[in-house]
């Protein structure tokens, strides 16, 4: 067996280990990622020479490694709250009602610490998180008018807006 043909192999191996661990990885966008790594890694792989197939052989062991230590260190609970059913798979919800997945809301405490997060086009993705010390406060009901309308605990006027 030639070392072209053994790379070859290794390569197709490697592969669907790391396919597999793809498949359980619970967030979507990073299922999406791996898999077009691995479509990228595949087409780099294709080329003839014998320098870039191991050059593509090094980089799949080092990628394997990445792929299984964010398996195993994933927030699963955490996903869980976010993507809730669609945790762990890739279909959209069936119901238009339902939220998108581009954007998700969810209370890790309520009335006290609340998370948000919106994805764009673009892979980008902006996280919101706010913590009450006082539920009582109020802040979940007018929270960003309120905001809004003061600066560092002092009331703004009209003009300063």
């Amino acid at each position: 067996m030639t070392r072209q043909e053994l790379l070859d192999e290794e390569f197709e191996s490697l592969r669907r280990i790391a396919l597999a661990i793809c498949q359980n990885l619970g967030r979507p966008k990073d299922r999406e990622i791996c898999r077009s790594t691995l479509e990228e890694l595949a087409r780099l792989h294709q080329a003839p020479s014998i320098r870039i197939k191991e050059n593509v052989h090094k980089f799949m062991v080092f990628y394997l490694k990445v792929l299984r230590w964010t398996q195993k260190n994933q927030p699963v609970d955490l996903y869980r709250q976010w993507y809730g059913e669609n945790f762990g798979n890739d279909s959209k919800f069936p119901s238009s009602a339902a939220p998108s997945m581009d954007e998700m809301r969810i209370w890790l405490e309520e009335g006290r610490s609340f998370y948000a997060m919106k994805t764009f086009e673009d892979g980008s993705t902006t996280v919101f998180t706010a913590v009450a010390k006082d539920p009582k406060a109020g802040w979940s009901e007018n929270g960003l008018k309120t905001l809004m309308e003061t600066q560092i605990g002092c009331a703004l006027n009209q003009d300063d807006k």
